[in-house]
C-alpha cells in the first residue's frame, strides 16, 4: 500500500514537470512572438491619408507624417484631433495583431497582463 502511494505522487509529479516543461516552453514561444512584434509596423490614416500614424506591434509610436495640406496655423485643434485620432486608430490595429499573434502561441487562451 506504500508503494502504491508513493507510484501515484511519481506519476502526479511527472505530470507537473510535463506542465511545467509545456509552461516553460509556451514561454519561450510568447518572448518571440513579443520581439517579433517590435519588427512589426502598423499605419493608420485619418481626415483622407491626412495624418498617419505609425506603431509598431508593441504598441510603440514610431512616428506620424502629417499633409502639408493639413498644417494650418489658424486651426490648430483640428490637426490635434487628427493626430489624436490616428494614434488611437493605429494602437487599436497593433493591439489587435498582438492579440492574434500570442492567440497562435496561447491556443486562444485568455491570460491576463499578457499583451
Amino acid at each position: 500500500m506504500v508503494r502504491k502511494l508513493k507510484s501515484k505522487e511519481s506519476n502526479g509529479g511527472g505530470n507537473s514537470k510535463n506542465l511545467i516543461k509545456q509552461a516553460q516552453e509556451m514561454q519561450k514561444k510568447m518572448l518571440l512572438v513579443q520581439e517579433s512584434l517590435k519588427e512589426k509596423e502598423i499605419e493608420a490614416s485619418v481626415g483622407g491619408g491626412a495624418v498617419v500614424a505609425k506603431v509598431n506591434g508593441q504598441k510603440e509610436l514610431i512616428g506620424i507624417e502629417l499633409s502639408k495640406d493639413i498644417v494650418d496655423p489658424e486651426d490648430i485643434e483640428m490637426l490635434q484631433d487628427l493626430i489624436v485620432s490616428a494614434v488611437k486608430e493605429a494602437m487599436r490595429q497593433a493591439e489587435e495583431m498582438a492579440e492574434k499573434e500570442m492567440g497562435k502561441v496561447t491556443g486562444g487562451l485568455d491570460i491576463p497582463g499578457l499583451i
